[in-house]
């Protein structure tokens, strides 16, 4: 059997009570190298990974295999990829994605928000000028200050908040207008971008 565990953000706080048991009651659980770690008051003998290929040499039908992942892993997470692998997933338990604590540290409303993964894909600035409200998932290749410039380049104004390490003890999150550079940790980011468009 295997179940994909979403962890949330990083803090132990934020995960359910049933993905915390998932974690508990499997045979074998895998979990990239830093997760992993963070996991250890829970469990201690968790498979530690580096790549992708690796969750699939872990996993066997014959046990019980928890594959933990940070945030959710339907949004932008391992669930698609194994879809589109043909991989066959018994159950997934779901955790806070990073987009809900981003919303919650900035107190806004978050239902007409529109979501977008730019982490290890080719950046698409233009499908975020039309939106009033959008979060936008980072990497070291794309950072915040990459995107607020961007944003800048394709005549945007409003304000862009970039977070790293949501819910970590090294949190942050930065406010700017568009078009400022955003100095936050290149990891675990994104960015919440305000636009003010014309009516």
């Amino acid at each position: 059997m295997i179940t994909i565990v979403g962890a949330g953000p990083g803090d132990l706080k934020k995960m359910t009570y049933e993905a915390v048991a998932a974690i508990q009651e499997a045979d074998r659980v895998v979990a990239f190298s830093r997760l992993a770690e963070k996991l250890t008051p829970i469990r201690k003998d968790i498979v530690a990974i580096k790549r992708l290929s690796e969750v699939e040499e872990n996993m066997d039908p014959a046990l019980n295999v928890a594959v933990v992942v940070s945030g959710d892993p339907l949004f932008f997470g391992l669930a698609g990829t194994f879809r589109a692998k043909g991989i066959q997933v018994d159950k997934v338990i779901p955790g806070l994605s990073s987009v809900q604590c981003a919303a919650a540290a900035l107190c806004l409303p978050w239902q007409t928000m529109r979501a977008f993964s730019f982490h290890g894909r080719e950046p698409e600035i233009d499908l975020l000028l039309q939106e009033p409200l959008s979060c936008v998932l980072l990497d070291k290749h794309f950072t915040a200050s990459d995107l607020s410039k961007a944003l800048a380049a394709k005549g945007a104004k409003g304000v862009i908040h970039g977070a790293s390490y949501l819910s970590y003890e090294n949190e942050k999150i930065v406010t700017a207008p568009i078009g400022e550079e955003i100095f936050i940790d290149e990891d675990l980011a994104l960015a919440v971008i305000e636009l003010e468009l014309d009516e």
